[in-house]
């Protein structure tokens, strides 16, 4: 019985020990060492702590850059939490600005050491994954002095995220072992030694982590508070160009950037002298050699007793600017575009500041003396326009909790944002009370219990970090059960998304917000010379730069007064989101734009204006930007560009349309204007019950009205209101088409004596009252839900702008592709007949005309090959009779494949035969061109003259500048011949004479792509025979 009992347990054991050598984790050849993690069935994911990913920093390696690990023989057991690096006791001081964080004492782990440059792997499942994750890589917080990877455990967002991603937590030095700066580091060691850890880690992720699962082309670098900051501080290394990239995108959770010296400031050589002091090695000859030396409790002891001794809010132990890895001021290198990855998610609490701010000196405190503490190198004059510029914010208490959040969290955060033009989105963690860190809890959910237990909100806030870094898009979403609405990319300026919860606590609140314009002015750029009284003083004053120029005038327009901005990276002047109409709002949604209400006070113009929408995030939308060039007003009146931008009536704000492009492309000889107008179905609704109780396009009449606003004010700019061109792309060149031809080409008095179009386009254009017009505003009744109102257009006009966005998206998604709901209609007022007429009758305002195309216009707006043109054009054009659509089969039989000849067939008739009609119409005034540069698809010649945030295709010089400038000639002197750069190397262009020839100007480059090819051609007669079609069928396709 006993043998057999023995023999039994034997069996189980054997059996036990089997299974669990088949369930372990697989052993990880790093090739300096090996390590086997641990496998947590409860969370479903394999763990790998404690592999040292660089060399211990002792001795003579402290204070220098990290080294690689030593070789190790064996299997390392990776399943112990590394030691946290050496701590400050900052946390231990009741003026600790962390004594409020309740997860500190989590984040440091079990014990700390200087040899701590450890880090944590954390794969879904008991296998490693055979496909390559996305990687997050996580940067800890604690304000460069405290914190580890301990308190955060990678399952959560491995779960999270659906085990769909890799996670790596990461350790880096602290404090003055992380960030002793001064001239000694300098020569004999290494500054941003934590830095350099980060960097060196990222660098270990890249080289290993396919080992573990992960993607080393989908990393994703994420941290809070100075994790945050040290994500913004790789964004910024070594000038933006670190190669290989170590990431494609980055997350932060309210970015820290406290004061950021030079290396050799007073105030770190300062600091540098204190620790020298405090050690005892004041005497020795080799100050940093004697520190290197010195016991590591001692300097553990210097390190927090120099903190401590910090005022309030400060930190002592941070990066600094050491011309190697981060070369200079940070918000210099974001606003010069020196980044590293691609895209860019930054969310922020709302109350940042409140932490940091001792708040039992409430009834006392000063904010102008807080200000003097807080950026000691600032002098009274700043300090006293810091304090008005957030006088009238609350208390002084409160000033001053806005003060410290904004500066050091918040404003860095848009820098961030703004550094990734249309490749960045914007959150705001806002349940109260919305302090630092509190949002921690709601993604590092095992670390604390957030304060509002709601599962949709907390998958939604969640969720949309970790769909960020799988897809580098929230709206990506990989559970459908999430309710976060739509996320739109942040544009200079707006929107954010608001994550906070209903006033009764009840349920979630998830919306897109405007950015708060007062805010925006507070982080304004900080190297702007101007003498504003906004935050880029503190910046500026703060980073050993003073900047006594005078700003740039102060504009008065009557209703308001503008101050701008002077860049002096372009040498252009800029006003950006200025006001040209009220709000169209409420009882004025679908009617056209009146004047603003009059405006105390000098308006700040230094920031980018909210898109209209429904792609942009508000209706309060109706602003306009100009530029000028050099910093003062031009003497002497300047021709002067509108530019109106595209996006098929439905898309597009002037936000990314920066003016100085055109003003040095013209060398600096114009003043540029770039306009917004209503868009979509707040827009171009249309339909009798408008007509009667509205105003039919109301787009184009805010155009019309900031024309009239360009007449009025633009010699204020500089600007010569007698030489205005206007000038858009797409719908913004089918807008000029409109203007052209608005009030039956007899607008008094003349708002522009110049049209430039490129791509023109002309969507079907039926009367308001057509059936297809009728029919789309039922559509949009019967979705608000304003069916059963008497009044619909009233109900409509109650609605909630958000219900109207949604309702649109979905008329849009519906709608054959190619075809446009929302557009301009005949409304027998401002539009009095079909485009294609009024231009045959000659009935157009301005004098000269440039219209250019792309050779294959079409090809964008066709996705997927027809069963036949026939049927093919029928759905384009519903309205065309049977035996038309068969004329349009003939008339592109031979033409390609079915495919390309429905692309000509969209190409031609939308927009290139459009550009045809009006060449006819300026007869003798009138040049054409095309551009034909492979693929010479849609929009793609933009790139050409808009060129500070696109990149053109064919980086030739002498082709861009013949290009873009032929553009800019013409808008100065009404002829492209007239060149003001002789080395333009443009051809002479004849004019485009209906009768007589009919040249265009051809701008391509040679066969094997080395150099440009321009030249002069005739018009081809096989597309004029279409063009000619296209207009005789005018009244059923609605041209």
């Amino acid at each position: 019985m006993a043998r057999l009992t023995f023999n039994l347990l034997f069996s189980i054991v054997a059996f036990a020990f089997t299974c669990n050598a088949q369930n372990s984790p697989p052993i990880i050849d790093l090739g300096y060492a090996s390590y086997q993690g641990t496998f947590d069935s409860t969370t479903n994911v394999t763990n790998y702590h404690g592999i040292r990913y660089a060399r211990p920093p002792l001795g003579d390696l402290r204070f220098r850059a990290p080294q690689p690990p030593a070789n190790v023989t064996g299997v390392q057991q990776a399943n112990t939490i590394p030691p946290s690096c050496l701590q400050g006791v900052t946390g231990r001081s009741p003026t600790n600005p962390f004594s409020n964080q309740t997860s500190l004492s989590k984040r440091q782990g079990g014990g700390a050491s200087e040899d701590c440059l450890f880090l944590n792997v954390f794969f879904p499942g008991a296998t490693v994954p055979k496909k390559g994750l996305p990687t997050i890589v996580w940067i800890h917080g604690g304000g460069y002095i405290s914190g580890s990877a301990a308190g955060f455990h990678g399952s959560d967002l491995v779960n999270e995220a659906n085990s769909g991603v890799v996670v790596v937590t990461i350790q880096y030095r602290l404090g003055l072992f992380g960030f002793l700066a001064g001239s000694e580091v300098k020569e004999n060691g290494d500054l941003n030694a934590g830095l350099l850890d980060q960097h060196f880690a990222l660098q270990w992720v890249r080289t290993h982590i396919s080992k573990f699962g992960g993607d080393p082309s989908k990393v994703t670098i994420w941290g809070e508070s100075a994790g945050a900051g040290s994500v913004f501080q790789q964004v910024i290394a070594q000038n933006g160009r670190t190669s290989p990239p170590l990431f494609r995108a980055a997350i932060t959770s309210s970015t820290f950037l406290p004061s950021q010296y030079k290396y050799n400031d007073r105030i770190p050589e300062a600091i540098y002298s204190e620790v020298v002091a405090q050690t005892n090695c004041g005497s020795t000859s080799d100050t940093l050699a004697c520190l290197r030396s010195a016991n590591a409790n001692t300097l553990e002891t210097a390190n927090s007793g120099i903190s401590q001794s910090g005022f309030f809010g400060s930190f002592v132990f941070v990066p600094v600017v050491d011309g190697t890895f981060i070369t200079q001021r940070p918000t210099e290198a974001l606003k010069l575009g020196k980044v590293n990855g691609a895209v860019f998610l930054g969310v922020t609490n709302t109350n940042e500041g409140v932490n940091f701010v001792d708040q039992s000196t409430g009834p006392t405190v000063n904010t102008t003396v807080y200000a003097g503490q807080l950026f000691p190198n600032l002098g009274l004059r700043l300090q006293q326009k810091a304090a008005r510029q957030y006088a009238g914010l609350g208390t002084p208490l409160n000033q001053v909790n806005r003060m410290m959040g904004e500066a050091i969290f918040i404003c860095p955060t848009y820098y961030m944002l703004n550094a990734f033009p249309l490749r960045s989105f914007k959150g705001e963690f806002a349940i109260p009370p919305a302090t630092h860190s509190i949002d921690q809890v709601y993604y590092w959910q095992s670390s604390g219990t957030p304060g509002f237990q709601n599962a949709d909100f907390i998958k939604a806030f969640s969720q949309s970090f970790l769909s960020f870094a799988m897809s580098l898009d929230p709206n990506v979403k990989f559970d459908r059960t999430n309710i976060l609405p739509r996320w739109d990319r942040y544009t200079l300026g707006h929107p954010a998304m608001i994550f906070n919860r209903t006033e009764d606590g009840t349920a979630p609140d998830i919306h897109e917000s405007v950015a708060d314009r007062g805010l925006l002015d507070r982080c304004s750029s900080p190297s702007t010379p101007m003498k504003s009284l906004n935050f880029s003083l503190l910046l500026v004053a703060f980073a050993g730069f003073s900047n006594g120029q005078s700003g740039p005038p102060v504009i008065d327009l009557g209703y308001a007064s503008y101050q701008g901005t002077f860049d002096s990276s372009t040498n252009v002047t800029n006003y950006l989101g200025i006001r040209y109409a009220s709000p169209p709002v409420d009882n004025l949604r679908f009617r056209a734009p009146q004047p603003p209400a009059n405006i105390t006070g000098v308006q700040r113009a230094n920031t980018a204006p909210p898109g209209c929408m429904p792609s942009g995030s508000t209706e309060d939308c109706l602003f306009l930007n100009v530029y000028f060039p050099g910093s003062a007003v031009p003497k002497k009146g300047l021709p002067t560009i509108v530019w109106i931008h595209g996006g098929g009536y439905r898309g597009g704000s002037s936000s990314t349309f920066h003016g100085a492009d055109l003003v040095n492309e013209a060398d600096q000889g114009a003043v540029v204007v770039t306009i917004q107008y209503r868009l979509g179905l707040f827009g171009f609704l249309a339909g009798t019950e408008v007509k009667e109780n509205g105003d039919l396009n109301a787009g184009l009449l805010d155009q019309h009205f900031a024309l009239q606003w360009v007449q009025t004010h633009i010699s204020k700019f500089g600007g010569d209101p007698s030489k205005v061109t206007i000038w858009g792309e797409s719908a913004g060149a089918g807008s000029v088409l409109q203007q052209v031809i608005a009030q039956d080409g007899r607008t008094r008095p003349q708002l522009f004596r110049a049209a430039i179009s490129s791509s023109t386009f002309l969507p079907s254009q039926y009367q308001y009252n057509d059936k297809i017009p009728e029919a789309t505003y039922n559509q949009v009744v019967n979705q608000a839900n304003c069916a059963s109102a008497s009044d619909t257009l009233a109900c409509l006009r109650r609605a909630n702008a958000n219900t109207l966005k949604a309702v649109e998206t979905r008329i849009d998604g519906n709608a054959f592709r190619g075809v446009y709901p929302f557009a301009p209609v005949v409304d027998g007022t401002f539009i009095t007949q079909r485009a294609s007429v009024a231009l045959r009758e000659g009935k157009a305002n301005g004098q000269a005309y440039l219209g250019v195309i792309n050779t294959n216009e079409g090809v964008s707006f066709v996705n997927q090959p027809p069963l036949n043109t026939t049927s093919y054009v029928g759905r384009l054009f519903p309205n065309l009779e049977p035996q038309q659509r068969q004329e349009v089969t003939r008339l592109y039989a031979g033409l390609g494949t079915p495919l390309n000849q429905v692309e000509r067939i969209v190409g031609e008739a939308v927009f290139i035969c459009p550009t045809y009609y009006l060449l006819n119409a300026f007869p003798l005034h009138s040049y054409k061109g095309e551009f034909a540069i492979p693929p010479a698809t849609h929009g793609i010649d933009q790139s050409y003259y808009w060129q500070s945030n696109r990149t053109p295709g064919f980086r030739n010089a002498d082709f861009i500048k013949a290009f873009s400038q032929s553009f800019l000639a013409f808008a100065m002197s009404l002829d492209p011949n007239d060149k003001f750069d002789q080395t333009n190397i443009a051809p002479r262009w004849d004019r485009y004479i209906p009768l007589l020839g009919r040249q265009e100007m051809v701008f391509n480059r040679t066969e094997d792509g080395s150099a440009p090819d321009i030249h002069e051609r005739s018009t081809d007669q096989g597309l004029l025979e279409r063009c000619r079609f296209w207009e005789s069928v005018g009244d059923q396709t609605g041209q």
